[in-house]
C-alpha cells in the first residue's frame, strides 16, 4: 500500500500541467506543457508535441488552478517593477529585504526596489485611503498607522525592520516601532524609467510578478524578476503567464478617463477588472476568464487610446452566474463614432468583438438598461484587449 501512495504521489508531482495558450490573434490552443523558455512554448498534444514562438502568443491559463487566499494575515509588498504579492514574513536592512512567501518562496531584493508595504488589512473605508497615500507624491518615506478608520502618517526615514520592530527616523529622533501598531510603510524612491517585463505572472493567491525571464523545466519555473530577485514557482501556484506586454494591452490595466454610472433601483453595481461582481473569475459560454471587464447597466467608461492600437477585441456575454434574463443594451464608438451596437441576451451565445480602432483617441463603452430593468444585467467583456 505505501508504494502505491508513493508511486501516486510521484505521477501527480510529475505530471505536466494542463495550460491554454491565446494568440494574438484570438485562437486558443489546449495541451499539456513540456517546456518553457525565451522563444517558445511548448506542448504535448495528442500523441505529439507543437511548439509554439513566443513572439506570436498572448497568455497562457493554468485552467485547473483555481484563486485561492491564504488563511493567515499575509503582509502585501509591493516592487518598484510593478510586482506586488502576499507574503508571511519580511526582514529589512538598509541594503537588502528578505521576504519568505507560501507561494514565492525566499525572495531576496535590494531594499531600493521595495516601494511599500502593508502590514494591516484592508476594508472598503481605508482602501481609497491607503490608494491616496501610495499614489501620492511625498519626499521622504511615510509610517502610516490606523485609527480606527481613519489612516495618518509621519513621514522620515525607514531603517532596519525586524519580526516585531521597525526603525524610525523622524527628524533628529530615532525610534523603534511595535511592528503591531503600523497599518503600513512607503518608501520614498525617485522617479524611474518604467521598463516593459518580458512577463507579468499572476498567482493564484493574487500576487503579481513582473519578470525579466522565465522557463519551465517539466517540473518547475524559474523566473527572474526586473528587480533582480529570482524565484522558482510550481506550476500550481500560477492562474495565468501574460506575455502582452509591448503588443497589447488589457483594458483592465487602463484607468477609464471617465466613469458614468446610473442605477436603476438603490443597489449600486460598481464595474470592476478582472473579477465579477463577486469577486471570482468572470464566466461566459461556459468558460472562465482571467481578464476583463464586469459591466452592470447603466455605465459608461470613456478611455483615451491616443492613436496608438488598430483593434479592440473581446468576447461578450452575460455572466454565466445569473439566471438567463439578462438583457442589456451596448454601444461602443471610437471618437464620437459608433463602432458597434446591439443587445446582449443571457440566452444568447457569447459576442466575439474584433472592432477596428485604427486613429482612434476617444474610446466609450455604453453598457445601457434592456427590456428588464437592470435584474441580473451583468456584462462580461472577456479578455478586453486593445492590439498594436
Amino acid at each position: 500500500m505505501h508504494s502505491l501512495f508513493c508511486a501516486t504521489l510521484t505521477l501527480m508531482l510529475s505530471a505536466s500541467p494542463g495550460v491554454e495558450v491565446t494568440s494574438l490573434t484570438g485562437t486558443t490552443v489546449s495541451g499539456q506543457l513540456q517546456s518553457l523558455n525565451q522563444g517558445a512554448i511548448q506542448l504535448k498534444q495528442g500523441q505529439g508535441d507543437q511548439q509554439y514562438p513566443l513572439a506570436g502568443v498572448l497568455n497562457v491559463r493554468f485552467p485547473q488552478n483555481r484563486f485561492q487566499r491564504t488563511l493567515e494575515s499575509p503582509l502585501i509588498v509591493r516592487l518598484a517593477d510593478g510586482s506586488r504579492f502576499p507574503v508571511q514574513n519580511l526582514k529589512s536592512t538598509e541594503q537588502q529585504t528578505a521576504l519568505q512567501g507560501e507561494q514565492t518562496g525566499t525572495l531576496t531584493v535590494p531594499t531600493k526596489a521595495v516601494t511599500s508595504v502593508r502590514f494591516g488589512t484592508l476594508n472598503s473605508d481605508l482602501e481609497k485611503s491607503w490608494d491616496k497615500l501610495l499614489n501620492s507624491k511625498h519626499s521622504k518615506d511615510l509610517l502610516v498607522v490606523q485609527k480606527e478608520n481613519v489612516l495618518d502618517y509621519i513621514d522620515g526615514v525607514v531603517g532596519n525592520i525586524t519580526e516585531d520592530r521597525i526603525q524610525f527616523f523622524a527628524g533628529e529622533d530615532e525610534v523603534a516601532v511595535n511592528r503591531e501598531r503600523v497599518f503600513g510603510i512607503i518608501y520614498f524612491r525617485p522617479q524611474t524609467t518604467e521598463t516593459t517585463p518580458f512577463c507579468s505572472i499572476k498567482l493564484t493567491d493574487e500576487g503579481l510578478l513582473q519578470a525579466s525571464n522565465i522557463s519551465y523545466n517539466g517540473t518547475q519555473f524559474e523566473a527572474t524578476l526586473q528587480s533582480g530577485a529570482r524565484t522558482r514557482l510550481s506550476p500550481s501556484v500560477i492562474a495565468n503567464l501574460d506575455f502582452s506586454q509591448g503588443k497589447v494591452r488589457y483594458l483592465s490595466d487602463l484607468e477609464p478617463r471617465d466613469i458614468e454610472y446610473t442605477p436603476f433601483f438603490d443597489t449600486v453595481w460598481k464595474y470592476r477588472r478582472d473579477k465579477h461582481r463577486d469577486g471570482g473569475p468572470l464566466r461566459v459560454g461556459g468558460k472562465e476568464y482571467s481578464r476583463g471587464l464586469y459591466i452592470h447597466s447603466k455605465t459608461l467608461l470613456k478611455y483615451r487610446l491616443k492613436n496608438e492600437y488598430r483593434h479592440f477585441r473581446a468576447i461578450m456575454g452575460i455572466d454565466d452566474s445569473v439566471p438567463g434574463i439578462g438583457f442589456v443594451y451596448v454601444e461602443i464608438k471610437g471618437n464620437g463614432r459608433t463602432l458597434y451596437s446591439g443587445n446582449v441576451k443571457s440566452s444568447d451565445p457569447p459576442v466575439d468583438l474584433d472592432l477596428d480602432v485604427s486613429g482612434v483617441r476617444d474610446l466609450e463603452i455604453l453598457v445601457d438598461f434592456g427590456d428588464n430593468l437592470e435584474i441580473c444585467d451583468h456584462l462580461d467583456l472577456c479578455n478586453a484587449r486593445l492590439i498594436k
